[in-house]
């Protein structure tokens, strides 16, 4: 026996997530909405497949979202992001996303959430994890979201229709400064010894930031080269955990990786080097400001997580962070990153202000699509709190 629950597929950048209604969501308490979410996405699944669920198999292609109405008069609705671990039963509330951000408004368009104002309506949202506010202009046709166009973002296939993503006063995600630590790098002793300097960042979401030249890395490298060197991946976790405990967020490097493991993300960053992208395009070093690779949920992304490449055009315009170091933007407002699928550009304005460095808004652009709507069938073990991972664990 299984449980009928109203979901929608979408996708929104170069991730895609189950969403759900808040109204759905709301007969059931915390607990049973992260075991909807898990049976949604197949999660836990060792082999690291989710066979059992609409999930990808990496960070990208396994997430979730509530949206709701919003009614404290300054946005229209709620966007409340879930990461789902592949391997593990864990969902994650403490982040959000830039790519699932762009399919928030198609969605409430689509649901009736906010009325549609052709030929672009803009949908205020509020990034409930992390309380930071967007607005997305999505363009409208007949009374729905548009879903054709001619704009291209690498790392999807098909072009769509261009949604402008704008963050108004992205910095201190987690409620404190833009560099949270107030300097725009330090150093850091990891187990064995070694110091590596590191830049923390929050701006729509805390980064990690790490020369790649320092770890001895060739940035260049594509997602399946990067992950396959455990190595490297152990080592770049570990940068990562040390983070997270300067962030407050965990009190010891063993909790980070244990308890703490959306947020934040961890990036490398080069100069701008020639390569090929997942696709065999060339990219050359004209091209680009800067190469970055990022790693999420201890996957490097195939992409680049949009919420980290807006944190990175902030962080690149911040003189002294190891971000700026490697950037060669010609001006601080506009970022052309290299990542493994191709070339993302993000504009940011940053400001310099009583010794205090200052993110005024943030912006990029998207495309999504509705791809599937119905039920998700829940099975009625989940229901009941009896599903088989904790009963394996029990």
């Amino acid at each position: 026996m299984q449980t009928k629950i109203p979901a929608v597929f979408m996708r929104g950048g170069t991730s895609r997530a189950v969403f759900f209604s808040a109204e759905t969501m709301a007969p059931y308490n915390q607990a049973t909405c992260e075991r909807i979410i898990l049976a949604a996405l197949g999660s836990p699944d060792a082999d690291g497949r989710q066979i059992d669920g609409l999930g990808g198999g990496i960070s990208s292609l396994s997430k979730a979202a509530i949206i709701g109405p919003c009614a404290d008069g300054q946005s229209d609705v709620t966007f409340n992001f879930a990461q789902v671990d592949v391997k593990k039963p864990f969902v994650d509330w403490s982040g959000t996303c830039g790519n699932m951000s762009a399919a928030v408004g198609p969605f409430a368009i689509d649901e009736g959430l906010i009325a549609a104002v052709e030929p672009v309506t803009q949908v205020r949202v509020l990034a409930t994890n992390t309380g930071k506010r967007y607005i997305a202009h999505v363009p409208v046709r007949d009374g729905l979201a548009e879903v054709e166009g001619q704009y291209h973002i690498d790392g999807v296939p098909a072009p769509g229709a261009r949604i402008a993503l704008e963050y108004l006063e992205p910095g201190g995600s987690l409620g404190g400064m833009l560099l949270p630590t107030g300097m725009p790098r330090q150093s850091i002793t990891l187990a064995n010894g070694r110091q590596v300097t590191i830049s923390l960042v929050d701006a729509a979401i805390p980064m990690v930031y790490v020369r790649a030249e320092e770890l001895q890395v060739d940035a260049t490298r594509l997602a399946p080269v990067l992950d396959a060197d455990q190595a490297l991946q152990a080592l770049l976790e570990e940068i990562r955990c040390h983070g997270a405990v300067c962030l407050g967020l965990a009190a010891s490097v063993e909790a980070a990786h244990a308890r703490v493991k959306a947020i934040p993300k961890i990036a490398l960053v080069a100069p701008p080097a020639a390569y090929q992208s997942s696709s065999g395009k060339t990219i050359s070093v004209e091209q680009i400001d800067l190469v970055a690779r990022a790693i999420s949920m201890e996957n490097t992304h195939r992409t680049f997580p949009a919420t980290s490449s807006m944190c990175t055009a902030v962080a690149a315009a911040v003189e002294g962070t190891v971000v700026h170091e490697v950037s060669q933007a010609p001006t601080s407002e506009r970022l052309r990153l290299g990542h493994p699928a191709g070339i993302m550009d993000i504009g940011a304005k940053v400001r310099y202000q009583r010794g205090v460095w200052m993110a005024d808004s943030v912006t990029t652009q998207r495309t999504a699509r509705r791809i599937m709507e119905g039920y998700i069938l829940v099975p009625q073990q989940y229901m009941e709190g009896k599903p088989w991972f904790e009963a394996d664990t029990a």
